[in-house]
């Protein structure tokens, strides 16, 4: 919750000016009011808000409102108080709280749609509203509340999903991007506020999604901005992404819809004879489908070119970069694996140790090369497998045709069933390569039940496999210090056992 992490963070910034010991304590109270507040709101909002945003439009304005009257009555409660302190802090608060619910607001034609399957515009009247939140655009002072910043990032979010749709971005390799960017001086005149967003989607892309085709952005956005800071930050950030697309091979592994994937290629280190066959170990990147980028496993590929393995690095189509879905990202992969079968003998790979390996929604990735099997990129030789020899999944997505954060996939299918093609627990066979799934019992992410009830449908049909808990873990086991000396270490044992090691 936004407001929530906003307003915590407004007592440690505002002590730091030296206030009174009464101002420290009025704050604790306020924030520990909050926090009662807080938590009865997520245990009401969160897990009910399918039902909440099915309901129609005067119903769930209803709703909220009541949700958020709980949060204003605090605020009033203390405006007194503070009026001695700090004039503006109740008023402020009262802004983000409307900007949190506001943002809600905003967000309830599509989820209305999302989980009921009927199309809904705002009325007149709450549209009229929202609208008058955009004179709060071009405030600078603005730009430090953390709610104002989510709410204009939703905004920005669904003005970009019909921006998009336009003929000027059919053959942009970073659609959403270049919608964001173009639609930011149309709503931030003021070069303060239009600086802030676009250094703000801009090097958010680079950290999601990469540098790939983006140096005419970068190139206008330094060209434009009159924040020293931006500049060099942009700068810096571009120029190191496109030094570490050196020093490795680039292959295009296929061109479609206007796109060129790559491939990238880590060979062995140290000299080696053209007959010696090397194992290869190949990367898919995380980020809900939606976001991705092939450079996070650089690292790891650089790493096991030194220890003789051909390492590689898989660019795949992205929700918020090509607009796809995950059933493009699916044919992607397949096609990466049939690539590198096609071209072993260039790189010295044996075909017969290829390990594929993915953390989320690149590890539902990994699974799916092995097992929809009719699911194919039309230009794919269907004479090459798709499948590895062995599959190493770290919180893996294994059941897309279920209630949840994966609605998005179905939405526009008629037959929402067809997921079940590209939906690992509903693609279960007998005779499917070793693997390992690593799973943590706190997933917040991915539930721990689904990685259960996959491993034991493996278990019944005799796979090869190895599942293992760690208990306690979130769903980023592979980055977490606390888990990921762990997870390294089960999948080096895992590669030893089948004589990868």
């Amino acid at each position: 919750m936004k407001f929530l992490s906003a307003t915590f963070f407004s007592f440690f910034s505002i002590a730091c000016f030296g206030q009174t010991d009464h101002a420290d304590s009025l704050r604790n109270a306020y924030n520990a009011d909050l926090r009662v507040i807080s938590t009865k709101f997520s245990q009401t909002y969160y897990p009910n808000s399918p039902a909440i945003y099915s309901l129609n439009e005067n119903q769930f304005i209803k709703k909220i409102d009541s949700l958020k009257a709980p949060f204003l009555k605090i605020a009033s409660s203390y405006e007194k108080s503070f009026q001695t302190i700090d004039k503006n802090f109740v008023p402020n608060e009262r802004r983000d709280i409307e900007y949190f619910f506001d943002r809600i607001v905003l967000d309830y034609p599509y989820f209305h749609e999302n989980y009921t399957g009927q199309k809904a515009q705002l009325s007149t009247a709450t549209q009229k509203t929202l609208n008058g939140h955009l004179k709060d655009f071009n405030d600078p002072e603005l730009l430090s509340s953390r709610d104002f910043q989510g709410y204009v990032e939703a905004f920005l979010r669904h003005r970009s999903s019909e921006e998009v749709k336009k003929k000027m971005y059919k053959k942009s390799d970073n659609k959403r991007l270049d919608a964001y960017l173009n639609l930011i001086p149309k709503y931030f005149t003021r070069q303060e506020c239009k600086d802030y967003w676009q250094y703000h989607y801009l090097s958010g892309h680079i950290e999601d999604w990469g540098v790939k085709n983006i140096d005419g952005d970068v190139k206008s956005f330094l060209s434009t901005c009159k924040n020293p800071a931006y500049n060099k930050t942009i700068d810096s950030v571009y120029r190191e992404g496109v030094n570490l697309y050196k020093g490795h091979v680039i292959k295009t592994y296929k061109a479609i819809d206007g796109y060129n994937l790559d491939l990238h290629i880590f060979l062995p280190d140290s000299p080696y004879q053209k007959k010696e066959k090397f194992p290869v170990i190949v990367y898919f990147s995380g980020g809900s489908w939606t976001k991705g980028n092939p450079e996070w496993a650089f690292y790891s590929c650089a790493d096991y070119a030194k220890k003789n393995w051909v390492a590689v690095s898989v660019e795949y189509r992205l929700a918020d970069r090509h607009e796809t879905t995950p059933f493009e990202a699916v044919k992607d992969a397949r096609s990466a694996i049939r690539w590198l079968r096609m071209n072993a003998d260039t790189y010295n790979i044996d075909t017969n140790r290829i390990v594929a390996s993915g953390n989320s929604a690149g590890g539902h990735l990994v699974l799916t090369t092995a097992m929809a099997n009719e699911w194919n990129e039309s230009t794919d030789n269907l004479n090459y497998s798709a499948s590895p020899n062995l599959l190493l999944v770290n919180s893996g997505v294994y059941n897309l045709y279920s209630e949840g954060s994966t609605d998005w996939i179905t939405r526009d299918l008629k037959d929402k069933s067809l997921v079940k093609k590209i939906s690992p627990q509903h693609l279960l066979i007998k005779g499917l390569p070793p693997m390992l799934i690593i799973h943590g019992t706190n997933d917040q992410s991915v539930d721990y039940a689904t990685a259960k009830a996959f491993a034991e449908k493996m278990k019944q049909l005799g796979n090869q496999f190895e599942f293992d808990t760690l208990e306690g873990a979130p769903h980023y086991i592979w980055f977490d210090g606390r888990f990921s000396g762990k997870v390294a270490s089960l999948r080096k044992e895992f590669l030893k056992k089948y004589g990868y090691e």
